[in-house]
């Protein structure tokens, strides 16, 4: 992987869970739901690797209807305890204060997640940090999740950018997978994180609101 570098960069797209904030969902409980209602709907099991693996046989479907209802458990389950969110420090940090990383005021900020839409503003909102983002993509604005590319290329399209100007940043596998699919800079948050911490000398961030 290469060197975390801003240069050049001009659009900063963030995963939102576990990269922003921290979600208290019971993720076990929500992916039983979705199993036995998936089960209830077509009378056949749903193999859950993952979410996204159970939504995508929705989709192959193109059963639109079964979608959005279950994108409604899905927002239920992330909303249940949102206000028990936690922020993580130096990714929010960062984003009040680009300019002391040399980011120009113009650069763009934007959300890539497997989360909904509410969840997102929401969070953002409890992190007083909604103001920064101007393009967010959600768990229902996309038909292809994670890792496949599809929403780091729309997010792309919106802005007109090449490639080279963006930057992606998640905590799991999959987003990496999912920035090499779109061929842009990709990092873990933790590379974001010691990053901060060199630039800014170990600051105790958990002192600053």
């Amino acid at each position: 992987m290469n060197k975390l570098s801003f240069k050049s960069k001009k659009f900063i797209i963030f995963d939102l869970d576990g990269t922003i904030v921290k979600l208290f969902v019971d993720w076990v409980a929500l992916r039983e739901k979705l199993y036995n209602n998936y089960k209830k709907i077509y009378s056949e099991n749903c193999s859950f690797e993952s979410i996204s693996a159970c939504l995508n046989k929705v989709v192959e479907k193109n059963d639109e209807e079964v979608l959005e209802k279950l994108f409604e458990i899905i927002r239920q389950y992330e909303l249940e305890n949102i206000y028990e969110n936690q922020p993580i420090n130096e990714t929010t940090y960062f984003i009040n204060n680009q300019a002391t990383f040399g980011l120009h005021e113009s650069v763009k900020l934007a959300i890539l997640s497997l989360n909904t839409r509410k969840t997102i503003f929401t969070s953002l909102k409890l992190a007083h940090i909604i103001d920064k983002f101007d393009y967010i993509i959600g768990r229902e604005d996309v038909r292809k999740w994670k890792p496949d590319p599809e929403g780091l290329l729309r997010i792309q399209d919106f802005y007109k950018a090449k490639k080279k100007e963006m930057i992606y940043f998640g905590d799991l596998n999959k987003d990496i997978l999912t920035g090499k699919a779109a061929n842009i800079d990709v990092f873990l948050i933790e590379d974001l994180i010691n990053y901060i911490n060199k630039k800014k000398g170990n600051l105790d961030l958990t002192k600053i609101t």
